[in-house]
């Protein structure tokens, strides 16, 4: 196996550099006629997780959305923006005009589709596990990805194969994190989407990325760069490599390359372009809360009690708006008078609620033990 990878320095998000950015990733790949033909309906699928501005990193930068779109449309066949953002659905208008992405439609004319109102189409794994996946997702002729690489407090990074966790519109998403609350279970449901979502095309938005606590209480860190590749697995293998990560530490990473999804190891990634090791590469503050991640399961069962991290609310962001009482898979958050309150005996610590903020009021909070080791 040989899977080639494209890096490409992109400096900023004017759109000319973006343009030719995008278009020497693909010509990396062979180009985008290798996998896009006339008249194809081509779902396009960005990360739209909130209805926040492009500047907060938590999203798809509008121009590469744009970009991409122009060079489908150049090639005669049919785009289509679609995404499915986190937690309850407080309207996908306010998402797609505080992103951008309606921008994006108006000026390109392509169509945005809510995966919420377009139906779901049952696809089940080999293993026997049925998920609901959007429509617009099963019914395209090819799918391009644009995920936005940034770390997370539950599955340490979200690249490429998290991106098309997505694909499963509105309050699913929250029942498949009841489902598998423990982080490496909920791993695995995440690679069983991917698997059954898979795109022909994924392209990282990585000229901004973000750090510490994301996918979006984290912060903005400058990388330059754009990558691409048919092998989702293979650009999250460089996307961890990139940050920091240590060879085997992202659970998605470790459970796709199980399943046959992508290389086994980094000998087996042909990159094109900009090699890793000539690239003036950020340092990556990591989630706060990797350190969880590295105390074996047996131990860590024997010091939960001295040994925790917890979501918490920061007094004096909260602005009671409630989001993450709505979105809590177990109703572990309840309204209050000033501010929403936790009950921890019910807590699967999914993350949601700090994911889902709009304040960034939800914090990580540490026990006296666990500020000393991490």
């Amino acid at each position: 196996m040989n899977i080639p990878v494209s890096v490409v320095r992109c400096d900023d998000y004017t759109y000319p550099n973006v343009h030719r950015a995008v278009q020497t990733c693909f010509d990396h790949l062979g180009g985008l006629k290798r996998f896009v033909r006339k008249d194809q309906k081509v779902l396009i699928k960005p990360n739209l997780l909130s209805a926040k501005d492009p500047s907060r990193a938590i999203t798809t930068h509008p121009m590469v959305v744009r970009a991409v779109t122009e060079q489908v449309q150049n090639l005669g066949a049919v785009p289509i923006l679609g995404d499915s953002p986190g937690g309850v659905d407080r309207g996908i208008r306010r998402v797609w005009e505080n992103t951008k992405l309606s921008e994006v439609a108006g000026q390109t004319g392509a169509k945005l589709v809510a995966f919420e109102t377009s139906g779901v189409h049952p696809k089940t794994t080999p293993a026997g596990k049925t998920y609901f996946i959007a429509k617009p997702v099963v019914d395209a002729d090819v799918i391009i990805s644009l995920p936005k690489l940034k770390t997370h407090t539950l599955t340490l990074m979200t690249c490429a194969v998290k991106n098309m966790f997505g694909s499963i519109p509105g309050f699913r998403k929250a029942e498949y994190h009841k489902q598998a609350p423990k982080p490496k279970d909920f791993a695995q449901v995440v690679v069983d989407i991917f698997s059954l979502t898979r795109p022909h095309l994924t392209l990282v938005d990585a000229v901004v990325c973000m750090d510490g606590d994301g996918p979006s209480s984290g912060d903005p860190k400058y990388a330059g760069l754009l990558f691409s590749s048919t092998n989702a697995v293979a650009l999250d293998m460089v996307a961890a490599k990139i940050m920091g990560f240590k060879d085997n530490e992202i659970d998605t990473t470790r459970i796709a390359q199980k399943k046959g999804l992508g290389p086994k190891s980094f000998e087996q990634i042909q990159i094109h372009g900009e090699r890793l090791e000539d690239i003036p590469l950020p340092k990556f503050v990591l989630p706060s809360n990797r350190f969880i991640k590295m105390i074996p399961d047996f131990l860590l069962k024997l010091i939960t009690p001295f040994v925790w991290v917890r979501p918490n609310i920061l007094d004096g962001n909260c602005t009671n708006c409630n989001v993450c009482v709505e979105n809590c898979p177990t109703k572990s958050i309840h309204k209050g008078k000033n501010r929403p309150h936790f009950d921890y005996s019910r807590c699967i610590n999914c993350m949601c609620c700090h994911e889902l903020c709009p304040h960034r009021a939800i914090y990580l909070q540490k026990s006296r033990l666990a500020r000393r080791i991490g």
